[in-house]
């Protein structure tokens, strides 16, 4: 049988056990758990794969310049969206908040169409020429509703789903911190170029998975007031066929221009 010798260790002198209080040389050399815990994202995963934390590689954060390019080369590839959306509305006077829910569909470039349910009626179409907006009466009146050119009614926080903007063009931005916004992804913040009447800055939620995260997952856009209104998407679809006629909106009869 062979013997194995244990290389001899070496230690520094220590101090006579009287000359200090009983168990003070154990909680000296003690690593408290909160350091252990976040000691870093690499020494986390190492310890989950039960590998040794050197072998392990942190991944480096995007940049906002990086997210940016991601979500516009996403969009750039897609024709057409059609997603469930809730939108949340918040009055910074009344410090109130609506909610309304509906379907958006979108053949890019420039045609776009808000449905909204439950009762509201609310329609908001582009058919790439023009944008109209319709709002149904009280008690089922005939309601009244605004059509404008879409160069003129269409802002860039729109403009950026439904494909006549740019990120890189139209837009400033930097990314926030996502534990600020309650969010287990990215956030950037967009402000336009040139200034907006509509909107002073836009905050675009995506994944951090990097295979969807140019896939944005929630948009809110902040006026000058202070007022928020903020787009939740679900069950989005790309690529599906979207028959033209869905961007021609007829008001009903009897619906008031204004």
């Amino acid at each position: 049988m062979r013997t194995t010798t244990q290389p001899t260790r070496h230690h520094a002198p220590r101090n006579p056990p009287a000359s200090r209080p009983r168990g003070a040389e154990r909680r000296s050399h003690r690593v408290p758990a909160r350091a252990r815990l976040f000691g870093g994202a690499a020494a986390l995963l190492a310890l989950a794969l039960g590998a040794p934390a050197a072998a392990q590689t942190a991944t480096p954060s995007p940049s906002a310049t990086q997210i940016a390019a991601e979500i516009q080369r996403f969009y750039d590839q897609t024709t057409t969206v059609r997603t469930a959306f809730t939108q949340s509305h918040y009055d910074r006077v009344y410090q109130r908040t609506t909610q309304s829910r509906g379907v958006l569909t979108i053949a890019r470039p420039g045609k776009m169409r808000f449905d909204y349910l439950a009762g509201n009626g609310k329609v908001v179409v582009t058919d790439g020429a023009t944008l109209t907006v319709y709002e149904p009466g009280d008690g089922g009146g005939a309601g009244q509703y605004v059509r404008s050119p879409l160069a003129e009614g269409l802002p860039s926080a729109l403009g950026l789903i439904a494909g006549t903007a740019r990120l890189d063009r139209d837009f400033a931005f930097r990314l926030r911190d996502p534990a600020s916004f309650r969010w287990d992804g990215y956030v950037l913040e967009l402000r336009p170029r040139r200034p907006e009447p509509a909107y002073q800055r836009i905050l675009l939620y995506v994944d951090a998975d990097p295979a969807t995260r140019g896939v944005v997952r929630r948009v809110l856009v902040q006026d000058h007031d202070g007022n928020l209104n903020r787009f939740d998407f679900q069950r989005t679809r790309f690529g599906q066929a979207i028959a033209p006629s869905t961007f021609a909106f007829t008001p009903p009869a009897g619906a008031r221009r204004i």
